[in-house]
């Protein structure tokens, strides 16, 4: 983890690290729970179990803050802080899912410290209410932000002294009983789980620097710079917080005596000091940071445009800062830090899961685009991004659900919605990542026939003439394997460039919408048939190839040869082939519910023609379909014996189907076919190519005899043949039908 190039330069924000990330975050780190409740938390858990907790906290922060400097350093950030990194990272779904409850705790953020303001404030005057002093202070701070955000900013410095000052009379006072032994646990305390959920907001500050994003001069130096000091500074106060308690204190003492730290201070006034001033600038940075995330999740419309809307030269988000106000003025009316302070841990647990979820699945997909100057170790924000969701399991896991609830509603929304995204997220990169190492495990694993999956090729044309090829294909394949839909142009690449631009273009999108598990790939060949051969052999990458090449029946005899010499070099591929005769009379949709696949005893293609008939019945539009294998024998003597041997290859193939065993009766088998199958939806039929290819027109002819009569058939030729698993089915030998059968 280290800075490894040139600082960018300054882009003219108002405020450099110290200014806008350290000084805002480390006012909202050493805060209310740092005055209020760290001698409480202290004295349940023990001087031991409270260290833990604040490592554990500074662990899950500062991964959280090496993240967020490693997307900071790698583009220009924008306004938005956290959600503008997310939604550039993850996409524009995911950002809206945490961006939107991103904006909600910040707004209740301002509720926790004006409360934890009005509570000090309490102890001093305490005919006070708590509800009426809370609400005159988010008055004051509304008006600070509204008004003039950088004056609030300057405030802060004046703040700043003040905790430091605190932090001296803290340090330097003790009680009468200094030093004490040291309670390590406290077995009669709260949980560990309920400690850490009223504790872990004290940590939750460094997101009001990363939130002034728009603001910086230089983000990509100003956000590493100002985190690390931030955390650094941090984890030094507060282990230091809880051994000078437990060595004046006993945790009973500590539980029983909110004001414990006023007693210790040598100067309790400076304790007030720090109280209101770190209560006030921690509350400052709050109802600045919300209406920054607001106005970006605006920009990108995830919310009203209206709250995009700038003021001033500073295009201050006033609209945003009236409703952030509202938001925490409705907190307020409960009144109460320990109530507030789970749900604002779990709204920011989740936002931080999802920018260490970001960091290491950007540094993990290796995009060649992101290079960050602050580089972080995948495993390191992964694992962080893995104990944020743990710690919120852990915390409340109903409320975890609840929220995942929510996230998921949001990012359903959001994708319904189909915002665009023009920032150039790191989709596209993790998916190419994820295909990547799938392309190498594939690689070095061994095929075995019983893993086989469609990876079909089409050999379409024009999508308009052969739509019953994209339909079959995608009915057979569905989420199982990949369909790619070719169309090949022939010609001249100079010639048709053009074209199959346009065509990748237009039918690349329109059946990402209609068949989302087909795609569309125009090419350009100088021959159809050998065009044919050379894309089916040469699509995929390593040994992810295609396996299966489907192709429309011709309907004349033209070019016959070129088509027959075109199957037998797929075959010779190993390439098993499919041609589909569509209905003559047009379109078939399911309206029997009947598959039939025929059997006669060979064993080249039958168990791939079962498989494919169940494939293509676990399709939504052809689910209930009945799927019926039969077979033709000549003496009724052979019946039972052929229906006992399809319905042991049914057990053995697992699959459920009626069978059907026909007498011809002295009938050709084309008429069989016909008698039998003429209502069936689909049919398919097994082939061998003829060993005589010059018999090419009588190889046509008898294949269209076979097929008079029959619905949208597939004749389906196996690259494999018997290997298919154990069920053996029949191959129709083209070569023995009798051309006058045809």
């Amino acid at each position: 983890m280290s800075q490894t190039a040139p600082q960018p330069a300054v882009t003219g924000g108002r405020f450099n690290w110290f200014s806008g990330v350290f000084t805002p975050s480390i006012l909202t780190v050493l805060g209310v729970v740092m005055y209020l409740l760290l001698g409480w938390t202290t004295g349940q858990a023990g001087l031991g179990m409270m260290l833990v907790i604040v490592v554990i906290t500074h662990l899950i922060t500062g991964a959280t803050a090496l993240s967020v400097s490693s997307i900071a350093t790698n583009r220009t950030v924008g306004t938005g802080g956290a959600y503008f990194m997310i939604s550039r990272s993850l996409g524009p779904s995911v950002g809206s899912a945490v961006g939107i409850p991103l904006f909600l705790a910040q707004a209740l953020s301002v509720t926790f410290y004006v409360v934890g303001f009005a509570e000090a404030l309490h102890l001093l005057v305490p005919g006070m209410p708590i509800v009426l002093i809370g609400t005159i202070v988010n008055v004051v701070v509304l008006a600070l932000a509204y008004w003039n955000a950088e004056l609030a900013i300057r405030a802060q410095y004046f703040v700043m002294a003040a905790i430091a000052l605190s932090l001296v009379s803290f340090f330097t006072g003790t009680t009468g009983d200094f030093p004490r032994s040291i309670e390590w646990i406290n077995r009669d305390g709260a949980s560990f789980i309920r400690v850490f959920a009223v504790f872990f907001p004290a940590a939750t500050g460094i997101m009001a620097g990363v939130s002034l994003s728009g603001d910086l001069r230089s983000p990509r130096r100003d956000i590493p710079k100002g985190l690390v000091f931030t955390i650094f500074t941090s984890l030094i106060v507060y282990i230091a917080f809880p051994i000078w308690f437990s060595l004046n204190f006993s945790n009973e003492d500590l539980i029983n005596n909110l004001d414990a730290i006023f007693l210790v201070s040598s100067f309790p006034a400076l304790i007030y000091l720090g109280v209101f001033g770190a209560s006030l600038s921690s509350a400052l940075g709050s109802i600045l940071s919300a209406p920054r995330t607001l106005q970006a999740l605006a920009n990108d419309g995830h919310v009203p445009r209206f709250f995009a809307r700038g003021y001033g030269k500073d295009n201050e988000p006033r609209v945003g800062t009236l409703l952030t106000f509202a938001l925490a003025q409705l907190g307020v009316m409960l009144g109460s830090l320990e109530a507030i302070a789970p749900v604002l841990t779990m709204f920011f647990l989740a936002t931080y899961g999802a920018l260490n979820l970001a960091s290491g699945l950007e540094t993990w997909a290796a995009n060649p685009s992101f290079r960050p100057t602050f580089r972080v170790p995948a495993p390191i924000s992964l694992l962080a991004a893995v104990a944020c969701f743990y710690v919120m399991s852990i915390i409340n896991l109903p409320a975890m659900l609840v929220a995942a609830v929510i996230l998921i509603g949001l990012f359903a929304f959001t994708q319904r919605r189909a915002l665009d995204s023009a920032f150039g997220d790191a989709r596209h990169g993790l998916w190419s990542a994820v295909v990547l190492a799938g392309l190498r495990n594939v690689t070095l694993s061994k095929e075995h026939p019983v893993n086989w999956r469609p990876n079909l090729v089409v050999m379409g044309g024009d999508i308009s003439e052969r739509h019953h090829l994209l339909e079959i294909s995608s009915a057979l394949v569905q989420s199982r394997g990949l369909v790619t839909f070719v169309h090949l142009l022939d010609g001249d690449v100079a010639e048709r460039a053009g074209e199959r631009k346009i065509l990748n273009e237009l039918y690349g999108e329109q059946l990402a919408e209609t068949h989302p598990n087909v795609f569309y790939r125009a090419e350009i060949v100088g021959d159809l048939y050998k065009g044919t051969v050379t894309a089916a052999q040469t699509y995929g990458i390593g040994n992810f190839q295609a396996n299966a090449v489907m192709l429309g029946w011709p309907k004349t005899e033209e070019n016959i040869h070129g088509y027959l010499h075109m199957l037998r070099d797929l075959h010779l591929l190993e390439r098993t082939i499919l041609l589909v005769r569509d209905n003559p009379g047009g379109a078939v949709a399911k309206r029997n519910g009947r598959v039939h696949v025929w059997w006669t005893g060979a064993t080249a293609n039958g168990s791939l023609m079962l498989l494919l008939a169940h494939l293509v019945t676990q399709h939504g539009d052809w689910r209930g379909s009945t799927i019926t294998v039969l077979t033709a024998v000549g003496d009724r003597a052979e019946v039972e014996d052929a229906a006992g041997k399809i319905r042991t290859l049914l057990e053995a193939a697992r699959i459920d189907a009626d069978i059907e065993v026909v007498l011809t009766a002295g009938r050709p088998l084309y008429q069989v076919f016909a008698e039998e199958s003429g209502r069936a939806d689909l049919v398919f039929l097994g082939f061998l190519l003829p060993t005589n290819l010059r018999n090419a027109d009588g190889f046509y002819r008898r294949m269209n005899g076979i097929m008079t009569g029959l619905p949208r058939t597939v004749l389906v030729s196996s690259a494999r043949g018997h290997d298919f698993e154990s069920v053996v089915f029949d191959t129709i030998e083209m070569d023995a039908v009798p051309p006058q059968d045809a």
